[in-house]
């Protein structure tokens, strides 16, 4: 599609970077809302604000290192195109790993339940999600298989990273569309009072039901597969196991 958005001279604003950005943004807006609502404070404004730039941090390393590690051979002979990251090529199942693991550490240090933390970040990362997608079909990657539908879109720009001339899937908007359906059942359900780990359990189980649907409509390397079946289909099936657990775990531990 476009993936530079504005273009001053040699300034150039990439289209999937803005998205990003903008993802991030509006999540940090809509946690600093939820954070204002909440009658129970897990914690102040100013935490908060703390604990996101430490979230961002990691989240775009961890994405960043998942994407390299799927297409090591793009880097081989361009070591330096590693830090280009506003030009795409983030993995948000790397990020998510990567941020978990710190939010795990985060709350044994501050002795939190890792399970309400999940609840309260669960709707902002399927909004930013939503956002970021777009960024994706701007900037061509994360493109569909080529399709004869009456919604195909065809990438012609040179700099896209999409294969170019063909009626592709839109799988970014497929994606895009999905996690914010996602973000409105959770703004919902969350209004409910729930038991703790709910929110997040329906969150894993929904964007994990969504991403292994996309990625059978998806025409970019998909990396190395395993029962044949891509990586992030593999990571899906295991974020889907543990969001059931969570879900039924009283019932899953009354009968163990």
């Amino acid at each position: 599609m476009y993936p530079i958005l504005f273009s001053f001279g040699n300034f150039k604003i990439f289209s999937y970077g803005f998205f990003v950005a903008l993802a991030f943004i509006v999540s940090i807006y809509y946690l600093s809302y939820s954070l204002n609502k909440s009658k129970s404070k897990i914690f102040s404004q100013d935490e908060l604000y703390s604990f996101l730039l430490y979230l961002i941090i990691f989240g775009i390393v961890g994405a960043r290192i998942f994407y390299i590690f799927t297409n090591i051979k793009e880097y081989i002979d361009n070591p330096l195109d590693i830090f280009k990251v506003w030009q795409g090529g983030l993995v948000y199942y790397g990020g998510f790993v990567a941020v978990a693991i710190f939010a795990i550490i985060y709350c044994k240090v501050k002795n939190m339940q890792v399970l309400y933390f999940g609840d309260f970040f669960a709707p902002a990362l399927a909004l930013g999600h939503s956002i970021g997608r777009i960024g994706c079909f701007f900037a061509g990657c994360c493109y569909g298989k080529e399709a004869n539908l009456p919604w195909t879109v065809v990438f012609k720009d040179k700099q896209s990273l999409a294969v170019l001339g063909e009626h592709l899937h839109p799988t970014q908007l497929y994606e895009s569309l999905g996690n914010f359906c996602i973000f409105l059942i959770l703004f919902f359900y969350a209004k409910k009072q729930r038991e703790v780990g709910n929110v997040f359990a329906v969150y894993l189980i929904l964007y994990a039901i969504l991403r292994f649907i996309v990625e059978c409509f998806r025409g970019d390397d998909r990396g190395m597969q395993y029962f044949g079946l891509s990586i992030s289909q593999n990571i899906s099936i295991i974020l889907l196991i543990i969001g059931v657990f969570i879900y039924a775990r009283k019932a899953i531990l009354r009968k163990a």
